[in-house]
């Protein structure tokens, strides 16, 4: 009965992050993003955390790769070859069958399921403890493989949008300008630019959750 309540109960948190996530993207102001994907506000991160502090590991991981399928799916709804035509439009390379596979692990599967890891912090005593361990180890873990995502299968994104801009074919946006401040260094703008975006997250997020927590002392007390 108690691992049922718990499943409930994640399954609950995760329809909640789903629900803020689409509440963030209508809302003007909330849903400012960077041009190539990643959201500055991305506040839904906060009930899926919330999982693995309560609930531990194996919920945290569950509930939070649901999530990595719900973003897959929100974002490429349509059958694989078509993602791969459209990817190559976007990339000028070939997108083979792995490259798909690695584009869902490093931009969805690791990057959102690692929210699941705060799962390693549910034995530790403190609330505010908790929260600032988690959400700096599963942030940690997002900007590391969001940061591989840019340097393996969308640096030629940037390159393709800064010579549109050298052309005149488009207006130049934080995208271009951050390749153009780093001199061309792919390595050192995919970090730059993920990092912008998660930092924003991080420090919103850190500071919801700790004013939920000290007027939730438990979200759910299972073990009753």
């Amino acid at each position: 009965m108690k691992n049922i309540r718990k499943l409930v109960y994640t399954a609950m948190l995760v329809t909640l992050a789903i629900s803020i996530d689409v509440l963030v993207s209508i809302i003007p102001g909330l849903n400012l993003s960077m041009p190539f994907g990643g959201r500055f506000f991305g506040i839904s991160m906060i009930p899926l955390v919330f999982i693995g502090l309560n609930f531990g590991l194996k919920y945290g991981l569950m509930g939070c790769f649901i999530y990595a399928m719900y973003n897959f799916g929100s974002d490429y709804i349509i059958y694989l070859d078509t993602l791969r035509v459209t990817l190559e439009s976007w990339t000028g390379e070939t997108w083979s069958f792995f490259k798909i596979v690695l584009l869902f692990l490093l931009d969805y599967g690791i990057p959102f399921t690692a929210f699941g890891f705060s799962g390693l912090f549910f034995n530790i005593k403190g609330n505010t403890k908790k929260i600032i361990l988690s959400f700096s180890f599963v942030s940690l873990v997002r900007l590391i493989s969001s940061s591989l995502s840019g340097i393996l299968l969308w640096s030629s994104s940037i390159r393709y949008a800064v010579s549109s801009v050298e052309e005149g074919l488009m207006e130049p946006n934080l995208a271009t300008r951050i390749f153009e401040f780093v001199g061309n260094d792919v390595y050192f703008y995919s970090f730059i630019y993920n990092f912008s975006y998660l930092i924003t997250t991080f420090v919103v997020s850190i500071l919801l959750a700790s004013l939920i927590s000290k007027r939730l002392p438990k979200i759910v007390n299972v073990d009753q």
